[in-house]
């Protein structure tokens, strides 16, 4: 008994320890940062993975695995996303949200239990009570309970290289079981309804009219009228249906693709230009229009729509062979059209890609087209591309331009060779004209497949323009373990590497060990393999033998994104975002505060310059961070790799747009911190504090010390401090 009772009290004070906790935690962040995710405590880990999983399970995503310590809620749902490559984002249930909203949603009950809100058929959201699972309907007084903050998921596409079978088993699983139901209803529907003016026009020659009684008509002509408002109401329920189904289609398919785009290797991007890649992500998604629309629209109306071949039989079988005679020569000769302009439409989305591509780089530099006075060039370069595109669109074979009119043509001579068969042999007039209708619905029915042989043909070449995008192997695999933590040591062991096979290799048989904490340069002469060896540090470059180790971690075994986030990185031709200075500072460290931002600034010395200016850390900067000095540009980056106390730094000429002044607040600074530092640096006067200096030439590592020791060596090192100090005093 008294066990029991100890148990029970010891569970009540874990308990109360944890309220406590939370408590605190929810109070701080209060102060600090409004923003911060919510802390989990330990009894509520299973509770909210479960919710969490709920979520992955309805977007078909196999859940990752999150450690006991990672309480901030963001995290959580990060790790448990990471393997998979799903995304999610922070969105607000404002409304009759549950009325007008999709997708699978991480809510919170005003007790607060996370909870999973999952759509229910057409409209409508329900959730699993905690605690009991009970099933409960969100309705307007449900909803009240709910609170506003929520994350939205969508489904990724699989992180392997893909296939067509795979974007169409996505394709398919964005839309509900309801959705295929009312679809197929609607179509079915419409085409029963099509049957009456056949047998209504059978009625009215065959018997109405023969017996000249003319309150006879007046039911006819209702029931024409019935069927007619029938297929309005029914056809606008099913273009509301397809509506909604092409929406959801268009946000799953190009939440997707973009995060297809971003998990892809940094190596991929090196082919394409900006605007070539808008193109060729913006066609998966007409892709992804043609195949459900073919399949799930006009295509399986028109399916349904051959039941009128049986009416065609019934009401003339003497007309009904030639009849379809004619119809399936105008459709062939129409399919024929369509697939003999397939590589015209392939050579002119090729060519509007490319000229997409144009388009963006010359808009993005239109300040050194303006400098240089090359606005000729620059236009010559557009309609160059421009011609290539309008080649390919209007430039094809006459035979293609006259076949339509070929096609209308033996739509005509059709009629005629009806009319005199009908004549000759003997079909009543109740019978043709009955025949009339459901022919024009069989030819109707027959056109508009042939028809979507064109939207068919089209995706081939589709294909083709999305086919780099689909054959990448994203960085994201499901097999990679996430690195939850660096020691600081890194090591590249024997290390062979060339940009292309036929290509000298950049670096041979490299090898070098940096220590915990340690403060190392890498030096040498432009071209030697320096940067080289930063992006395969980073990942974004295989070697071709050899190993790049982070403690126990292989680059080439490890979630490359996960790798990243616990290294701060300085590139060369870094960019900026879109957005103020404390979320570009901020922007890898989503669990940073206003304070952490400050702190990285005063390091990169770039604190004094934000006070200065009217918005502070609110200050708006562009991509292309107009209103900021380079030096600025290059501090803020430099800021945003020191924000979060990361366990390696890389830079790659971080210094380079510095003042002599700012330069060396900045590499006194990183002296200072605790924690690995590796520099790329060219200015050789800003390695004199490092640990060590490895110096590069032709891809290899010729020497290493400090910096007095590589002096006094005068070795390659001293030729290279000399050099540049004779370089500085003819200036």
């Amino acid at each position: 008994m008294n066990s029991w009772m100890e148990s029970q009290i010891d569970e009540r004070s874990r308990l109360d320890a944890e309220l406590t906790q939370r408590a605190y935690a929810e109070l701080g962040a209060s102060v600090t940062d409004p923003k911060r995710s919510p802390v989990i405590t330990l009894s509520d880990l299973d509770q909210v993975d479960g919710a969490i999983k709920a979520c992955l399970k309805y977007v078909r995503v196999k859940p990752g695995v999150a450690p006991d310590d990672v309480t901030q809620l963001e995290e959580r749902i990060e790790c448990l996303c990471r393997p998979s490559g799903a995304m999610s984002r922070a969105v607000r249930l404002t409304g009759e949200w549950y009325k007008q909203a999709f997708g699978a949603l991480l809510g919170k009950l005003d007790t607060g239990e996370q909870i999973a809100l999952l759509p229910r058929g057409l409209h409508g959201y329900y959730y699993l009570q905690p605690g009991t699972g009970r099933r409960v309907r969100v309705n307007a007084f449900t909803a009240q309970h709910i609170k506003p903050e929520a994350v939205l998921f969508y489904r990724p596409l699989p992180a392997r290289p893909l296939t067509m079978r795979d974007l169409t088993g996505f394709i398919f699983h964005v839309f509900d079981r309801t959705d295929y139901l009312l679809v197929f209803l609607a179509a079915l529907l419409l085409a029963l309804i099509g049957l009456v003016p056949a047998q209504a026009n059978q009625i009215a020659f065959g018997t109405v009219a023969p017996s000249g009684e003319a309150s006879l008509i007046l039911p006819i002509a209702a029931l024409l009228l019935g069927a007619a408002v029938s297929t309005a109401l029914i056809g606008a329920s099913r273009n509301l249906v397809m509506a909604r189904v092409s929406t959801k289609l268009d946000i799953a398919t190009e939440a997707a693709t973009f995060a297809r785009l971003l998990s892809l290797p940094p190596s991929f991007f090196k082919n394409y230009a900006a605007g070539d890649l808008a193109s060729r992500v913006a066609t998966v998604t007409a892709l992804a229009q043609i195949i459900s629309t073919v399949l799930l629209g006009s295509g399986l109306t028109s399916v349904l729509s051959l039941v009128y071949v049986v009416q065609i039989g019934a009401y003339a079988p003497v007309l009904a062979f030639p009849s379809l005679v004619i119809v399936l020569l105008q459709a062939g000769l129409t399919i024929c059209v369509t697939f003999l302009t397939v590589r015209y439409e392939e050579a002119a989305m090729q060519a509007n890609a490319k000229l997409s591509g144009t388009v963006t780089a010359l808009l993005n530099g239109i300040q050194k087209v303006k400098l240089a006075g090359a606005e000729e060039r620059a236009f010559a370069k557009w309609a160059s591309g421009y011609s290539v595109y309008t080649r390919a669109t209007y430039n094809r074979p006459a035979l293609l331009r006259a076949l339509p009119a070929i096609i209308a043509l033996l739509g005509l001579l059709g009629n005629i060779v009806i009319y005199f068969l009908a004549g000759s042999s003997g079909v009543s007039i109740a019978s043709y004209m009955a025949f009339s209708v459901a022919f024009g619905q069989t030819t109707g029915a027959i056109m508009e497949l042939a028809n979507m042989a064109g939207q068919i043909a089209q995706v081939g070449p589709m294909l083709e323009l999305i086919r780099p995008i689909m054959e990448a192997e994203p960085e994201v695999a499901d097999e990679r373990p996430s690195v939850e933590m660096l020691d600081g040591s890194i090591e590249m062991s024997g290390v062979t590497f060339r940009y292309g096979e036929d290509l000298p290799p950049v670096l041979q048989n490299l090898s070098f060990k940096v220590h915990p904490g340690e403060y190392v340069a890498i030096v040498g002469k432009s071209g030697c393999g320096k940067s080289t060896i930063i992006r395969l540090l980073l990942g974004f470059e295989k070697p071709e033998r050899g190993s790049v180790m982070y403690g126990i971690h292989d680059v080439r075994k490890v979630d490359l994104c996960s790798l990243r986030r616990h290294i701060g990185t300085v590139m060369q031709d870094g960019k900026l975002f879109m957005g103020d200075i404390g979320s570009n500072i901020t922007i890898s460290q989503p669990m940073a505060t206003l304070d952490d931002a400050w702190e990285a600034a005063e390091i990169a010395g770039l604190a004094d310059d934000i006070r200065k200016m009217p918005m502070g850390m609110k200050t708006l900067v562009s991509e292309g961070a107009g209103g900021m000095s380079g030096g600025q540009r290059q501090r803020l980056m430099i800021a945003r790799a020191v924000c979060g106390h990361r366990r390696i730094l890389l830079f790659d000429e971080a210094t380079s747009a510095l003042d002599n002044k700012t330069q060396k607040h900045v590499v006194d600074s990183l002296a200072s911190l605790d924690c690995t530092r590796v520099v790329v640096a060219h200015r050789l006067s800003t390695v004199r504090s490092c640990d060590r200096i490895l110096v590069v030439d032709q891809g290899r590592i010729v020497e290493e010390g400090t910096y007095d020791e590589l002096i006094a060596a005068k070795g390659t090192f001293a030729d290279l401090v000399s050099r540049q100090r004779l370089d500085a005093v003819a200036l």
